[in-house]
């Protein structure tokens, strides 16, 4: 999955590590329960949405194409469904899945040198020592990209 060309832009680090990572490792590993809070669009956007959708009712129309269907649906701003918390909560056990994902990604990213075997195997190190030194790495490659 990983590509070094693929790591020259933070648009394609940010995929890598967090659309890749971080996203995919929650939608198979994370089932939302129903406390689960829902995030909806913000407001502004979907006027600025409804705003952009009305200039394009304009130039379509402007057009002289024949429309099927109403135009004016392109600007049409739904009402909100419900209020959401202004501060969305995620679990802690969702949030540690997530960022296992990012370390999980980060840790199949090819490594651009090689070092000489250690004589200690991953299973005899300490999770602890293994999760700082993935968060190390993590760290080390978002600062030279």
């Amino acid at each position: 999955m990983w590509n070094s060309a693929a790591m020259d832009s933070p648009d394609e680090l940010y995929s890598q590590l967090v659309r890749y990572g971080a996203v995919t490792h929650m939608k198979n590993t994370c089932t939302p329960g129903p406390e689960t809070v829902k995030i909806g669009t913000p407001r502004w956007a979907v006027e600025a949405a409804a705003a952009i959708g009305a200039e394009m009712a304009e130039r379509i129309g402007g057009t002289g194409v024949r429309v099927i269907g109403d135009p004016g649906l392109l600007s049409a701003v739904p009402e909100p469904a419900g209020e959401t918390p202004a501060e969305p909560l995620i679990a802690p056990e969702v949030a540690a899945r997530a960022l296992y994902g990012v370390l999980a990604a980060a840790a199949a990213a090819p490594v651009g040198h090689t070092a000489a075997a250690k004589a200690r195997t991953v299973h005899q190190t300490s999770s602890k020592e293994l999760v700082r030194v993935l968060g190390h790495r993590c760290l080390k490659r978002l600062r030279r990209h």
